[in-house]
């Protein structure tokens, strides 16, 4: 079974650079083509707290091609502009889901967020101890405005004889003040157009940009045989700041797990 570059980057010892050309070409040794495909069966919070959660099955990509174009649930589908031993940059577009006004205290369609297409730009340092990731990400399509950027810490070890890899790590969020208002905000538009106008909760909601959520993940991945993979996530993610005192957050915490089942070719 391929080897995972990641694990490489974190435990192994400093080794003689790839000879390359110029910083945007990918060393030899970062030239991994591969496809992981399967099924995966995630449950999650409808959005941060909601209070409600659903289950769906999902297919499961995480390819490469030539170390350069990937597809993978967490950046979905783009390149790498740089790749090599201690630094990555990546462009891509992934879809983020949206939200069903059904779900939120109100239970009403003035609430539903459409969810649609966004675009990534994506850099990660490797340490001796954990990858460094920032992420950021702007709406392309949907009801989603503004702009969200993730900093992430992830590190890993090893069990069963390196059967088990275990990548836990934390994550902060911040969101752009209109990128809180689509998912937290109440507008005098949704006022004037739910059923029951007269909810007391029913005030114009607007935020200031801030960092509006704190979470901790941990993911593991174990080698059923050559071939086959079982990957299991838990994400939890608490809102903080003003957000977390918006009528539409009942809760101030939610929770995404997901296993999936997954053939190499």
């Amino acid at each position: 079974m391929r080897h995972f570059y990641l694990a490489a980057a974190l435990i192994s010892l400093p080794c003689a650079a790839t000879a390359q050309d110029t910083l945007f070409d990918i060393p030899e040794a970062e030239q991994l083509t591969f496809a992981d495909v399967g099924i995966a069966a995630v449950s999650r919070e409808t959005y941060v707290g909601s209070g409600n959660s659903d289950v769906s099955v999902l297919p499961f990509v995480n390819a490469q091609y030539k170390g350069r174009y990937f597809i993978n649930p967490g950046l979905g589908a783009g390149a790498y502009a740089i790749r090599n031993e201690s630094f990555r940059l990546a462009g891509s577009v992934h879809y983020s889901l949206g939200r069903d006004g059904e779900d939120t205290p109100f239970a009403d369609e003035a609430f539903d967020v459409d969810g649609g297409f966004s675009a990534n730009l994506s850099s990660r340092i490797y340490t001796p101890l954990a990858a460094v990731d920032i992420v950021a990400s702007a709406p392309l399509s949907g009801d989603l405005d503004g702009f969200r950027v993730d900093s992430l810490i992830t590190t890993q070890f090893y069990a069963f004889n390196n059967a088990l890899r275990i990548t836990p790590g934390v994550r902060a969020t911040y969101h752009s003040d209109a990128f809180l208002d689509s998912l937290y905000g109440i507008s005098s538009e949704q006022i004037a157009s739910v059923t029951v106008p007269e909810n007391p909760n029913l005030v114009e909601t607007q935020f200031d940009s801030e960092i509006s959520t704190l979470g901790a993940h941990v993911a593991a991945y174990y080698d059923l045989n050559d071939d086959f993979q079982l990957i299991g996530i838990v994400n939890y993610s608490r809102l903080i700041g003003d957000a977390n005192d918006s009528p539409l957050a009942p809760k101030n915490d939610g929770i995404t797990a997901a296993v999936a089942i997954a053939r190499t070719f």
